[in-house]
């Protein structure tokens, strides 16, 4: 399965396609110089196959590149940077 990640023409959330069809999104708000992670939802179609990984691995992708600190106050997030600790220097401290 072919899972395509893209932010929203409003940056205010990424959105996941899979094999054509609407997958899920990673809700973010931009607040003080950080990127806030909120809600991610994944379709119950796509469950279980990678799509909530996808879109979370694109928006710290994503931080990265802009070279800007997240704060990851959705429970899904969090829960992907404890298992993908390569990604913790992006989390801002404090």
């Amino acid at each position: 399965m072919q899972v395509d990640v893209k932010l929203s023409p409003g940056g205010d959330h990424f959105e996941a396609e899979a094999d054509g069809k609407y997958a899920g999104r990673l809700e973010l708000v931009r607040r003080h110089g950080v990127i806030i992670y909120t809600h991610t939802e994944v379709d119950p179609e796509f469950e279980g196959k990678g799509v909530g990984g996808a879109l979370v691995r694109t928006a710290l992708d994503a931080a990265r590149a802009e070279d800007v600190k997240i704060v990851p106050s959705c429970s899904f997030v969090k829960a992907w940077l404890e298992r993908h600790t390569d990604y913790a220097d992006l989390v801002r401290n404090g």
